[in-house]
């Protein structure tokens, strides 16, 4: 028992465990005893009787649990017949659930602890191993725990999971859904999750391009060589891009990775992710594509597709970015808008960042190394609980799909009615929208126009965060004269512009006081009809089509997880009779050949009851409907007999 206390001196008083308690009439004697680790000893260490050994004690230990850290003995085990002695090893260990923090096993952790940490992390991932070993200092424990310590042996265990999980066949950065033809890959960057240079450690990690790639150095170096980024590239209607920057110079700052690129399937789940050295730009998303390229996939999500479609045909803009793209930018390129995209947003990575940027406190001062497994272990933890809720999240995605489609049908046509207008005429505004899209871009913007464009967008920028990302008059005051010189740029270029062209632009102060400052080359013309009610008709038509496909696209994504739970199953199936015959590449002894078929039958139990589960959810989100057929025309009756589960087991919630 490592948890006593006494009321020698009138109140509860913790106690260690080896601390002995002695009353002599009205007086209470202290005394230190040997106290054993609790481990499970074997019933004989000779072939002399069961009765001839005895315990006795070992090398002292420290035992690290979630009730603190206690001082302890390893118990050893004597003949007293043939004085034979046995000692703890470390598969003793491990089978009695504990974990070393080195190869001589001084300091032992329980591996609840860990399990513990784990969970808080993927709950609370700003959670510091400080603060968590705060919550097992209680009073009466021996001295504190060495926080360094702990997380080497906390990422040892994880390494160790991750190598387990790796033999039964698991892929934790693929996503079940979307193999073996992935619809979308949405890349983004996030400058939250950058680390200070100055936390030194090994530069290696036990993750080492599992899920961070490895440096992108050389790739990013033949970017810069082939294109240089000139100055107001990257402006769009009234942004200014910097994730479209060919090259950028390494910070000077304290940081050294100034943050992660992420690539995420429409699902949530993490694929790959890269550090960023030189801020975000466009040779990071540019890598990930032609890293992800053997996926099969179909649609490449980025923040500047305006950009990007000279290297990839089949780009479509982030949702929520191309809302601050230029409108003609936004009917090209917005997920909304392109033909098979389905209800791809685009925007999933967001999702991702909203719960590893939390971990950003703390990794920011960790070492290279420990960053990039503390991210890895966390992204896992992330793959693992999206998969387990798939078939829940692609039910209903389903339901809310055909049930917006049937509103948005009965509403469209209400619209035809109100309008007046027959499906030749929708299908003519739907190409003269289209068409001025393409026109509008087309046009020239790198001479008078771009640069006064460019101009206008610096000082809106520039007067916008003056207050937001400043803290000192002196940076304010440097951020004021840049200002005021690019107005005086912008005055003598608007006077160039209203000498050489018909249309006239207002004075600086009244195009930047405006609320919306429309260019006079980029009004379209009304003359054939009312371009703004074209464009909602567009707009009503653009999300018709792309509920349509997205009921298909769900169809065949419902079919690839089923499809991949199957394969799954097989693979272990296959591999459990491979080492039971013996015939596996692995060469394991007799006991890790059964410690791993004890692994591989948890799994399969694992396994059966997500597709139980999956086949419970997707029949019932298609209960009466035409295209039961399509869904579950592989899944047999015979198939759901086969999984021994109640169907009224239910999983945990969607993220």
């Amino acid at each position: 028992m490592l948890y006593q206390d006494s009321m020698a001196h009138g109140f509860f008083k913790p106690l260690c465990p080896t601390t002995a308690v002695k009353r002599h009439s009205e007086t209470f004697e202290f005394s230190e005893q040997v106290r054993y680790l609790p481990l499970l000893l074997p019933d004989k260490i000779c072939a002399c009787s069961e009765g001839s050994c005895r315990v006795i004690s070992g090398k002292p230990i420290i035992v690290i649990n979630f009730n603190g850290r206690y001082n302890l003995s390893l118990p050893s085990l004597e003949c007293s017949c043939c004085r034979t002695k046995w000692a703890v090893g470390l598969s003793d260990l491990l089978k009695s659930g504990y974990w070393p923090a080195s190869i001589h096993f001084e300091t032992v952790y329980e591996v609840g602890l860990f399990r513990s940490f784990l969970d808080l992390k993927l709950f609370a991932p700003g959670l510091s191993r400080q603060a968590f070993l705060g919550i097992t200092e209680y009073n009466g424990r021996s001295g504190q725990i060495c926080g360094d310590t702990f997380q080497k042996a906390f990422l040892e265990w994880t390494f160790a999971l991750h190598e387990v999980e790796r033999l039964c066949g698991v892929q934790p950065f693929k996503c079940p859904a979307c193999s073996p033809s992935m619809h979308a890959i949405s890349v983004d960057g996030n400058r939250k999750l950058y680390r200070f240079h100055n936390a030194h450690g090994t530069d290696k990690g036990y993750f080492d391009g599992t899920f961070i790639m490895k440096d992108v150095s050389s790739f990013v170096g033949y970017v810069h060589e082939k294109i240089k980024h000139a100055t107001g590239k990257g402006v769009c209607g009234s942004s200014q891009w910097t994730a479209a920057k060919e090259s950028a110079k390494k910070s000077a700052s304290k940081i050294d990775e100034e943050g992660l690129e992420i690539a995420v399937c429409r699902h949530g789940g993490l694929l790959k992710g890269l550090n960023m050295f030189r801020g975000e730009i466009f040779a990071y998303p540019l890598f990930l594509q032609n890293t992800l390229s053997k996926e099969n996939v179909s649609f490449f999500c980025s923040d500047v597709a305006c950009k990007y479609w000279p290297y990839l045909k089949r780009v479509v803009g982030h949702f929520m970015h191309a809302k601050a793209h230029e409108w003609s930018c936004e009917i090209k390129w917005s997920g909304r808008n392109q033909e098979g995209a389905g209800l791809t947003i685009g925007e999933e990575v967001e999702q991702v960042n909203s719960f590893l940027s939390r971990a950003a406190i703390c990794t920011k001062y960790m070492s290279k190394a420990a960053r990039s497994d503390m991210l890895t272990v966390l992204a896992s933890a992330w793959n693992k609980r999206k998969s387990e809720n798939l078939a829940k999240c692609l039910s209903q995605r389903y339901i809310k799909t055909t049930e917006r489609l049937k509103l948005e049908n009965e509403s469209f046509a209400s619209l035809q009615a109100e309008l007046n207008v027959s499906d030749e005429d929708i299908q003519q505004w739907v190409s003269d929208v289209q068409q001025w899209a393409t026109v509008s871009s087309a046009k020239d913007d790198s001479g008078l126009e771009g640069r006064i464009r460019g101009l206008y967008v610096s000082i809106k920028l520039r007067k916008h965060y003056l207050y937001h990302q400043t803290d000192s008059n002196k940076r304010r005051h440097k951020i004021r004269r840049r200002i005021n010189e690019d107005k005086s740029t912008l005055a003598a270029a608007i006077k160039d512009f209203n000498e050489q062209s018909v249309h006239q632009l207002p004075s600086v102060d009244e195009m930047l006081t405006a609320d919306h400052f429309q260019w006079p080359w980029e009004c379209p013309d009304t003359s054939n009809g009312n371009l703004s009610t074209k464009k909602m008709v567009f707009d009503r038509v653009m999300l018709l089509s792309r509920l349509k496909e997205e009921e298909q696209i769900l169809v065949m994504e419902v079919k690839q997880h089923w499809q991949s739970l199957k394969e799954a199953e097989c693979s272990m199936r296959d591999l459990s009779i491979q080492i039971q015959n013996n015939n596996s590449d692995f060469e394991l002894s007799e006991e890790s050949s059964n410690g791993l078929l004890c692994l591989l039958k948890r799994k399969l139990e694992d396994l059966q009851f997500l597709q139980n589960n999956a086949r419970m959810l997707y029949r019932q989100c298609v209960l009466g409907q035409a295209s039961d057929n399509i869904l579950f025309d592989n899944i047999s009756d015979e198939e759901t007999e086969a999984v021994n589960y109640s169907s009224d087991e239910t999983n945990s919630d969607e993220d």
